[in-house]
């Protein structure tokens, strides 16, 4: 398909888990590779809650993506990709970027269901930035005398994670009341094992309020109304209800609707174009929903990846086989998940776990190539180590928490 001399052109928008995973799969020896992102850094979402309790600082979770993109070879455009035709990109300063082959990754945003006044006066948490506004709010009401009510909104995993954090904190300061609002009758209503029971099981004796069955009409400064009427007060509303896809998907012409997300056949291939690519959050495999979770979008980005090779080789595309791994999910300091197929288990020790993946996770994306990467490295290693894995595996506290341990099919 091309001259001996010629790279092909790889063009990847969003420098996320799945577009960087992508990129680190293509050879720069091969490929003109060039990906675009609007921000400087990418961000470990999986553990990005604990900074609203403070167990997580901000740059404990950020790597710089123009350095993780120079390393693999490629060049890294810090810019906003506006729309794409069949060979191009447009950017935000009007720039435009060729390509024989797109992988499109550009992950989620924000879902506030076209509630009212949820964008204005309801806090997000998809981001450092954002979690940082929360912990920063929820620090300056601990030293206030006054009452302040903390309300989250979604009971599904990223909001528990996030009401973990906010007890892990703020359960014994007398000031603070909590809310928990749910449009399903149960917390994590997707979750297997149903762990309603012995999540609020944690939180019995303080003064935490659940309203489950609840749909918010909408939100203001004062608190939160329902649908059926109902409403309750709330000076800290945190808002983790779910994703909806980036606008780009639309203006491109990949999705017909706002609010759909891209159709991808068993490769990854758009439906709307052969030559792009779909991968992470913004993609809907035929036949094949998966959550929206980091461990997928790793895998999607190396097998898309591999078929962008395949199709410029003119060879016969690979289907993808998502693996079925367990994910693990926190509740502060008072219980951790791991959530399998169809069942779940629960025991403190397991925080240890999530710890490992997000220590490991962070040193496979930016292996340590000089002196200074490596004392980095190390100290990340040490907090870690210090912070969670000597306190959960000393043998007295294992010994504790081990007859706590309980598995819910």
């Amino acid at each position: 398909m091309f001259g001996k001399h010629i790279k092909p052109k790889i063009v990847i928008v969003g420098g996320g888990f799945a577009g960087l995973n992508a990129a680190q799969q293509l050879k720069s020896s091969r490929y003109d590779v060039s990906v675009i992102d609007p921000s400087p850094h990418i961000e470990w979402l999986p553990n990005i809650h604990e900074i609203i309790s403070g167990e997580k600082k901000g740059d404990e979770l950020r790597l710089s993506r123009n350095i993780l993109v120079r390393r693999l070879g490629h060049r890294f455009l810090m810019n906003r990709a506006m729309e794409m035709t069949s060979s191009t990109v447009l950017l935000d300063n009007g720039m435009k970027v060729p390509f024989d082959v797109c992988i499109v990754a550009t992950g989620s945003v924000n879902n506030t269901f076209g509630v009212e006044g949820a964008d204005q006066f309801a806090l997000p948490m998809k981001s450092v930035d954002q979690c940082q506004v929360i912990a920063r709010k929820l620090h300056r009401a601990s030293l206030s005398h006054r009452t302040t009510r903390v309300t989250v909104v979604g009971g599904g995993i990223e909001g528990v994670e996030a009401f973990g954090e906010v007890m892990r904190a703020y359960r014994n300061r007398p000031q603070f009341e909590f809310n928990v609002v749910e449009s399903s009758d149960h917390l994590m209503p997707n979750a297997p094992g149903h762990l309603d029971g012995k999540i609020r099981s944690h939180t019995e004796g303080f003064r935490v309020n659940y309203h489950l069955g609840k749909k918010v009409e909408s939100v203001d400064h004062e608190g939160i109304c329902f649908m059926d009427g109902g409403a309750i007060e709330s000076d800290i509303t945190i808002w983790s209800t779910g994703a909806a896809p980036n606008s780009f998907l639309q203006r491109s012409y990949l999705t017909q609707d706002a609010n759909e997300w891209a159709s991808v056949n068993q490769y990854f291939q758009s439906e709307a174009r052969e030559n792009v690519f779909i991968i992470g959050d913004a993609a809907s495999p035929e036949g094949r929903p998966l959550a929206k979770q980091a461990f997928h979008a790793i895998d999607m980005g190396k097998a898309a990846a591999q078929n962008v090779e395949r199709l410029l080789a003119n060879k016969a595309l690979r289907q993808f086989q998502p693996s079925h791994k367990p994910q693990v999910v926190t509740f502060g300091d008072m219980d951790t998940f791991m959530l399998f197929r169809d069942f779940a288990v629960s025991s403190s020790v397991l925080g240890a776990a999530k710890e490992a993946v997000y220590t490991l996770g962070l040193l496979q994306m930016a292996p340590p190539k000089t002196a200074k990467d490596l004392v980095h490295s190390l100290d990340l290693l040490q907090r870690s180590a210090r912070r969670v894995y000597l306190p959960t595996l000393n043998p007295l506290n294992l010994i504790n928490k081990l007859p706590k341990s309980k598995v819910f099919s």
